[in-house]
């Protein structure tokens, strides 16, 4: 297969440590500097270094003129369908439509893509950037125990008064270095199931030692159900492609053994482990992923999340909505006109209102979910390409994993994967494109997307035989 992506060509090392810089997974408020009234303006390093990055997928593309460094095609249609919506969208400023359509689904979920996908011409070299970004996410896994151990505080009534309250920290401010536990989780979902691959096919042994370490307390720290739900949907698929897919004769000779283990580590931790953790993760991850919640007066009342599905169904129905949305960046102003404020399903409070009453009466910023997200301002055609987006990811993962007898190329396959369903399946409940998370998502889509690549004609012939 003649591909940029098959040889043994070397990249630049300036132009590696410039990717390794952009996987970063921080994102700084910038606002009270640079913006009127010191209003919010978060910045990854992603964001300041997209466009150099692009610049040279360009020129790569324009001097080698080779397919593979095409733009990935569910990605493509996914962004022009969020740009062209500005021809429908009506009742807000350019600036909101700018910051969902261009900011999150083109920059991120396309150039950012396509960015991984194209710059890294070797597995030894997406196989060390990913254990760089497992390296920085072990420091935030590690400053979130540090958290998780203190004592609680009190709920703060707004979100903009600080990370500590009362002489301890609240189950929500348990993030790490990231604002809230949502940003934090998004990264559990993606990160646990790749620790998984590590651990079942990575030959160095300190390195399997540290993925496992690194993935138990990821979910021991995690305190948002949609995380750690959707981390364990990735590791069980994890275990499942261990189970049933072609084994490699030059890898692991035990891979269902890992399978079993994984399955049996899985269980043992959220059945035993977290229930007895001292804030109660079983109680909090329940009460974040339950339609039905106690308010402050002891009421049964249908969550914050249902009071949304709610509104977001009822406005997909008017006028025939669904069929192309309400334009990118248009959910929160126009789902506030459908919440049901004489019924069951009011309007929930202001989104940075009372911490105490997160999932109950008040939205936790982060929560709003891409998928219902993408169906409230893309309509079904949105969805039909988000869900495109995450198959290919998906499938394209897998299929590496089926084909290829290199062990680097299989275990950066099952990597993908897991965080390809472990993406998919926060999408439900989360934002896994959000600042400070986006590069993740995007690397390992990329790295998804490069791998088929990397299996030669050869091996694919030689398993066809």
């Amino acid at each position: 297969m003649s591909d940029a992506l098959s040889n043994e060509s070397k990249a630049p090392a300036w132009r590696c440590w410039l990717v390794a810089i952009a996987l970063l997974p921080v994102s700084v408020n910038i606002g009270p500097y640079v913006m009127p009234k010191g209003k919010e303006l978060n910045l990854a390093p992603l964001d300041l270094l997209i466009t150099p990055l692009m610049l040279l997928v360009l020129w790569d593309l324009l001097k080698r003129r080779e397919r593979s460094l095409l733009p990935p095609l569910p990605n493509a249609a996914w962004a022009a369908m969020a740009m062209a919506s500005f021809l429908w969208a009506t009742g807000f400023g350019k600036v909101e439509w700018a910051r969902s359509a261009i900011g999150q689904t083109v920059l991120v979920g396309l150039c950012a893509v396509w960015a991984f996908r194209s710059l890294i011409p070797q597995a030894s070299l997406y196989r060390r950037l990913a254990l760089l970004l497992g390296a920085l996410m072990s420091v935030c896994f590690l400053y979130a125990v540090y958290q998780y151990i203190q004592p609680r505080g009190l709920p703060l009534p707004s979100l903009e008064t600080g990370r500590f309250h009362g002489g301890g920290v609240t189950d929500v401010r348990v993030g790490g270095w990231f604002d809230m536990r949502t940003e934090l989780a998004a990264h559990v979902a993606m990160f646990v199931p790749a620790a998984a691959a590590f651990v079942a096919l990575e030959r160095d042994a300190m390195v399997r030692v540290f993925a496992a370490a690194l993935g138990l307390i990821a979910l021991c720290v995690c305190l948002y159900g949609g995380g750690v739900l959707a981390a364990g949907a990735g590791v069980l698929v994890v275990a499942g492609a261990l189970w049933i897919l072609p084994r490699n004769p030059e890898g692991s000779p035990h891979a269902r053994w890992w399978a079993l283990w994984l399955v049996v580590g899985l269980l043992f931790t959220a059945v035993v482990l977290l229930p007895r953790l001292p804030r109660g993760n079983d109680q909090v991850l329940v009460q974040t992923l339950s339609p039905w919640v106690k308010n402050s007066n002891g009421k049964e009342v249908a969550s914050a999340r249902l009071r949304r599905s709610q509104a977001a169904a009822l406005l997909l129905a008017h006028n025939q909505k669904w069929r192309a949305g309400v334009g990118s960046g248009g959910y929160r102003l126009h789902i506030k006109s459908y919440y049901d404020d004489g019924g069951a399903y009011p309007t929930p409070g202001a989104s940075r209102d009372e911490e105490a009453e997160f999932d109950r009466d008040t939205h936790e910023p982060g929560s709003f979910s891409l998928v219902e997200t993408t169906a409230v301002e893309l309509g079904l055609p949105g969805l039909v390409f988000l869900a495109w987006v995450l198959c290919a990811w998906i499938a394209a993962a897998a299929w590496s994993f089926a084909r290829s007898a290199n062990p680097t190329v299989r275990l950066l396959a099952l990597t993908a994967l897991g965080a390809g369903v472990g993406a998919a399946v926060f999408s439900l409940f989360g934002n896994p494109l959000v600042r400070g998370v986006g590069c993740a998502w995007a690397f390992f889509m990329g790295l998804a997307l490069a791998l088929p690549h990397l299996v030669s004609a050869k091996e694919t012939s030689n398993q066809g035989q």
